[in-house]
């Protein structure tokens, strides 16, 4: 029906001739501007919001609207920038069209028809050889929503494109963007969600106060957009028949699936007066309800705004033959390739002067330090001496047990009931006795006491005692015999109970 009407609408239209007074200025670029206006051009209103970036990186935004009635649109538009305070210095205009007066389909396209021109798919698409496609400006972008390539068409009728681009000229600014108003709004919507949502297919609602826009989108992208009576009492129904309506049109779009995710924008008031649960209930997949963007006017002319601040210059355009050639100022980032080339020099800078503080600690302990050998002779002798404190030193710990480790694994080795009382060692010894040296071995005693069996005997884990001593690995690097002596009976003077009295001892070879 969309297709129909806008088709009628082209062929009843008559030609103009349009004096066109410095429309060079449309191809100035000033995408580094922080400060731009935009419009939202209707048939018998104007709506602008211009949008300032402040100092401490927020925007401040203003708003005013003319109406059109019986005025010549450069005139409308004078007025409309001299309200929001604009000096005479060029700023850039983003300009949108209603979306009623707009075109817009998405179509499945095979391998090759990348090729095709514009007028052609536009063709196709309106499946009508009476249009006259010489009136229309016509905007077409190749991309994958889903699994197969699609062609997004927009198509506006060509006296509404050159008249805003004039009205813009003669008043000494820079028309830099011209799209579907519908295309704007689905271009920051996106960012009024969380993150996880900004790459995913969605399907949209913006109401307004009579009419609601539905689109099917992904990311900022439109595949596919309506626009509806909004029943006033009813918007509910109105709501879940426009998502119904996107569904049937999925298919035909190029889609193999519908999106799970439905986002309803604007009218906040309204939210409290509709049933949420049968929203729920109707409406498929996650369903949400945020509070702007609306499709108002007001907000159409802010989103052209934010987009041309955030660098966004992807979507539908008009006036793209009329852009300024590409350059490469416009794609490489500048601003983030200087700051890392400070940071950068910063770290180089800092580096070079802790190596020279280095080379200078380097140069001071060496003349600090003292000379080695100072009369010349030869450090041979020296060396051997070293090398003979460093043998004995080694030896030494080479020997040297470590007695905490010994005793902590002969303690998880005793048997239940056996504990010990005491601990005593000795180290090797040497001892001259007439003319003789004797070296006594390493030696470790351990005392200990055990209860005997209920029948008053000796308690049978005594026999293997030193056997299980001797399988302890570092019982064995360390000591070559383990014997239990001293075995004897005892009784305790505190609690008169029987018991056993042992010693393990622990020897090394001579």
């Amino acid at each position: 029906m969309q297709a129909r009407f806008f088709a009628r609408a082209v062929i009843a239209r008559q030609p103009h001739t349009f004096i066109r007074v410095g429309l060079d200025m449309n191809n100035v670029d000033v995408r580094s501007s922080n400060d731009c206006v935009g419009i939202q051009c209707g048939t018998d209103r104007i709506t602008a919001c211009r949008a300032t970036k402040t100092m401490l990186g927020g925007t401040k935004y203003q708003y005013a609207a003319v109406s059109l009635a019986d005025r010549d649109l450069c005139d409308a538009l004078s007025e409309l920038i001299a309200s929001l305070g604009v000096s005479k210095t060029t700023l850039p205009i983003l300009a949108a069209i209603p979306t009623d007066e707009c075109y817009f389909a998405t179509r499945p396209i095979a391998s090759g028809a990348a090729n095709a021109s514009p007028r052609v798919l536009l063709r196709e698409s309106l499946r009508s050889s009476a249009t006259r496609l010489d009136q229309m400006t016509i905007d077409v972008i190749y991309w994958q929503p889903d699994r197969r390539n699609v062609a997004g068409i927009a198509a506006a009728p060509t006296e509404r494109v050159d008249a805003i681009r004039a009205a813009v000229a003669e008043n000494g600014h820079s028309l830099q963007r011209l799209e579907p108003a519908a295309s704007s709004l689905i271009g920051v919507a996106p960012e009024h969600e969380g993150r996880d949502r900004r790459g995913g297919m969605t399907t949209r609602v913006f109401l307004g106060d009579a009419r609601l826009l539905a689109v099917m989108s992904k990311g900022g992208q439109p595949i596919h957009w309506q626009t509806l009576p909004l029943p006033a009492g009813d918007e509910a129904t109105g709501i879940v028949s426009a998502v119904r309506a996107l569904e049937t049109a999925a298919t035909a779009c190029g889609l193999d699936r519908t999106p799970d995710i439905v986002v309803i924008h604007g009218r906040e008031k309204l939210r409290t007066l509709i049933d949420q649960q049968w929203l729920h209930d109707n409406l498929p997949g996650d369903f949400r309800w945020i509070d702007s963007p609306m499709s108002s006017d007001k907000d159409v002319a802010r989103a052209m705004a934010d987009r041309f601040l955030s660098g966004e210059d992807e979507g539908l355009d008009f006036i793209r033959a009329h852009r300024d050639p590409l350059q490469l100022r416009r794609v490489v980032p500048y601003k983030e390739i200087v700051a890392y080339v400070v940071a950068a020099s910063v770290l180089a800078g800092s580096l070079w002067l802790r190596v020279a503080d280095v080379r200078n600690q380097h140069t001071r302990m060496i003349s600090d330090a003292p000379p080695m050998v100072a009369d010349g002779t030869n450090p041979k002798t020296e060396r051997d001496q070293l090398n003979a404190r460093a043998t004995s030193i080694s030896q030494f710990l080479d020997d040297r047990i470590q007695w905490s480790a010994v005793i902590d694994e002969v303690t998880h080795t005793l048997p239940q009931g056996v504990r010990l009382t005491d601990i005593r060692g000795s180290a090797r010894m040497a001892q001259k006795r007439k003319k003789q040296t004797k070296t006594t071995p390493i030696t470790m005693v351990l005392r200990g006491e055990c209860a005997l069996d209920e029948d008053g005997a000796m308690p049978s884990t005594l026999n293997g005692l030193a056997d299980s001593m001797r399988s302890i690995d570092r019982i064995a690097d360390h000591f070559d015999h383990v014997e239990l002596a001293d075995v004897r009976r005892t009784r305790s003077q505190d609690t008169g109970v029987a018991g056993a009295e042992f010693s393990l001892v622990f020897t090394t070879k001579d």
